[in-house]
């Protein structure tokens, strides 16, 4: 079948390093304020997450298999360490940790007081490292997804892609959901905005042809 096509498209003079589909975005829904953690003892931690804010993405027309996924979020929060932030697929399966406990690799650490403010992307063709940006504001712009923190070891950069690359669109059609739970009782803050973005174009286009095999 991706034989024909080729040779179809190729007959028709058509570019072949142009994409046939392009990455579909998808909104989220559901966002606002991340509710705190309980007060207490301890204070901070993989055992003090507060309610859930699941923000939900209505993915639909998918015709091919996942290729590839990245998400943005637009938050707000004083105290980045707080924060545990979960990617899923429909039904829950598969998912991925985006970042959690940042910047504390022990159980009830309150991890690095950076505060949020704006638009962050998770990608892995991006260069920053999460865990690396130690500024008082965490500086806008793309991340590479980083291991969950709360234990030792924790907070490397890790691929998202492999997680959730081949779905079929019939796993992949469906309700995706990005929940944030609160994981300290001294910061506040709100996810504003979200957006999931799935690349499903066909492998053999991807490169011109270039990574086609037989």
């Amino acid at each position: 079948m991706r034989s024909t096509a080729i040779l179809a498209l190729l007959g028709l003079g058509l570019v072949a390093s142009s994409p046939v589909f392009a990455i579909e975005s998808f909104p989220g829904t559901n966002t606002g304020a991340i509710s705190d953690a309980p007060s207490g003892s301890p204070s901070c931690g993989v055992n003090n997450l507060g309610p859930p804010r699941v923000v939900s993405f209505d993915v639909n027309g998918l015709v091919f298999p996942t290729v590839g996924i990245s998400v943005s979020m637009n938050l707000v929060h004083s105290w980045r360490g707080d924060l545990v932030v979960k990617l899923a697929a429909p039904g829950g399966s598969p998912s991925k940790i985006i970042f959690s406990h940042t910047g504390s690799n022990v159980p009830n650490g309150c991890g690095h007081n950076g505060a949020l403010n704006g638009l962050y992307t998770f990608e892995d063709t991006a260069d920053r490292d999460w865990w690396g940006s130690a500024f008082p504001t965490i500086p806008e712009g793309s991340y590479r997804v980083s291991s969950p923190g709360g234990a030792d070891p924790g907070g490397g950069a890790v691929l998202l892609n492999p997680d959730f690359r081949s779905l079929p669109p019939e796993l992949a059609n469906g309700t995706w959901t990005l929940t944030f739970w609160d994981a300290g009782d001294a910061g506040t803050g709100s996810v504003n905005a979200a957006t999931l973005y799935i690349d499903q174009t066909d492998l053999i286009f991807r490169d011109g042809f270039q990574t086609a095999t037989p």
